[in-house]
């Protein structure tokens, strides 16, 4: 009988079935959850200790929004089975916002931008015909391409030091590679689920056994501590805010798209209109949570949703014991301390790969629609706009600062802006 209860919604199964499937889900999602905060904090120059902290703060905001997001309040929450975690789209921009601003105005911004979510989920229904997948996929394309030279620049190692691009940095960033190409290609079942994990692991492995791992945060980091209100302060600056209100609205896309994929793959059903507007909703009231206790803007997780339309294990209870095996880690700096220490080379090998499936992913996305001049039009120039201002920023350096924020910050929001603009205006009679 508990089997079977694994693959109801409702279902009830005992520990040792749920267990073994919950932990795999947080394996899944651990790397892309800790990997932004890690990216971020290094970028901006955090201390180590500040670094461990907002790697803790991180996983208490992803465990917390999956179980809000499994059992909701109120009009929040899809009620569905979803691992949330921290969203790599929004590395560029609060890398940009923290040079323009200062890091607390990063959190100003989020907590502006979630409530403009929360309103932008309660009225989805009458939005969404607005965002077909000519924009959506070209969101989701120039997210992708937009990481790539964070991957890159990892790969090589720890900008502006001596090591920086020596052939042991490399090496150790490609055998990562090679490892997750290796077993996401020719691996089976959970294995092929774990390669990111796996990669990482002989990564870090060949990283220790080369001395690149540094080991420092770990002994500072206390065993427990619980999340403080406002660590790194609040402010409010508008050219920020107008900034994160747009990313928030550009990864709710995402969170469309995963709600979807999700009942399609696992319940073999479309979405229902208030499973994605509480998703949406649940996205913005989570991101509220985090801006006030110092962790990152979360979303949906492909990967773990991945794992659930494979196995057709729907069972909240499964997916909620992962959230609160998340949240508990949250409370343990030591973990996350860990999770620091692991090299530069070795997140750039495997995040690489992250970044081309979220490639493929708009592709995909955009390949939905028939490619006519129309759409292509669409695609190109937004793509032209969104990479080629933030390739050249500096054509930008005569205009306002909250505008080169707005714009400059990240190719995903001027190509979303753009795609979103064009497919309203160019007439849709045009089938060629």
């Amino acid at each position: 009988m508990s089997n079977n209860e694994l693959f109801k919604l409702e279902g009830k199964p005992s520990f040792t079935k749920s267990f073994p499937i919950s932990i795999q889900h947080v394996l899944a999602m651990i790397i892309g959850n800790v990997a932004p905060a890690i990216i971020i904090a290094q970028c901006i120059g955090l201390s180590s200790n500040q670094i461990t902290e907002i790697v803790q703060y991180s996983m208490i905001c992803a465990g917390l929004a999956t179980i809000l997001q499994i059992y909701g309040i109120w009009k929040f929450g899809a009620r569905l089975p979803i691992i949330m975690g921290t969203n790599f789209a929004f590395v560029p921009v609060i890398i940009t916002i923290n040079s323009n601003y200062g890091f607390s105005s990063v959190f100003g911004a989020c907590l502006i931008g979630s409530i403009f979510l929360i309103l932008f989920g309660l009225f989805i229904e009458k939005i969404i015909k607005y965002f077909p997948p000519i924009v959506t996929g070209t969101t989701v394309l120039s997210m992708g391409i937009s990481l790539y030279p964070v991957a890159i620049s990892y790969m090589a190692g720890i900008s502006k030091t001596p090591e920086y691009g020596n052939l042991t940095n490399w090496s150790v960033a490609i055998v990562t590679l090679l490892i997750v190409l290796i077993i996401d290609h020719f691996g089976k079942g959970y294995f092929k689920i774990l390669s990111i994990l796996i990669g990482i692991i002989v990564g870090y492995a060949l990283a220790f056994v080369l001395g690149i791992v540094d080991f420092s945060a770990i002994s500072s980091a206390p065993l427990i501590s619980v999340p403080k209100f406002l660590p790194f302060g609040i402010e409010f600056h508008y050219g920020a805010i107008i900034t994160m209100i747009v990313m928030y609205l550009v990864t709710s896309i995402q969170v469309i798209g995963d709600v979807s994929s999700l009942t399609v793959g696992s319940m073999n059903r479309e979405a229902k209109k208030e499973e994605v507007s509480g998703a949406i909703m649940s996205k913005g009231l989570s991101g509220l949570i985090t801006a006030l206790i110092g962790g990152l803007p979360s979303s949906s997780f492909a990967q773990n949703i991945g794992i659930i339309c494979i196995t057709k294990v729907i069972s909240k209870k499964v997916v909620t014991l992962a959230g609160i095996i998340i949240l508990i880690l949250g409370f343990f700096p030591k973990f996350s301390s860990i999770m620091t220490t692991i090299p530069y080379p070795v997140l750039g090998g495997a995040t690489l790969s992250v970044f081309s499936i979220i490639t493929i992913n708009g592709i995909k996305l955009i390949s939905r629609d028939k490619m006519t001049s129309r759409n292509a039009g669409i695609l190109g120039i937004a793509l032209a706009f969104g990479l080629g201002l933030t390739s050249v920023p500096e054509t930008l350096a005569k205009t306002p600062l909250a505008f080169q924020t707005f714009i400059g910050s990240s190719p995903i929001i001027i190509a979303t802006i753009i795609a979103f603009i064009l497919n309203i205006i160019l007439p849709k009679n045009n089938e060629n």
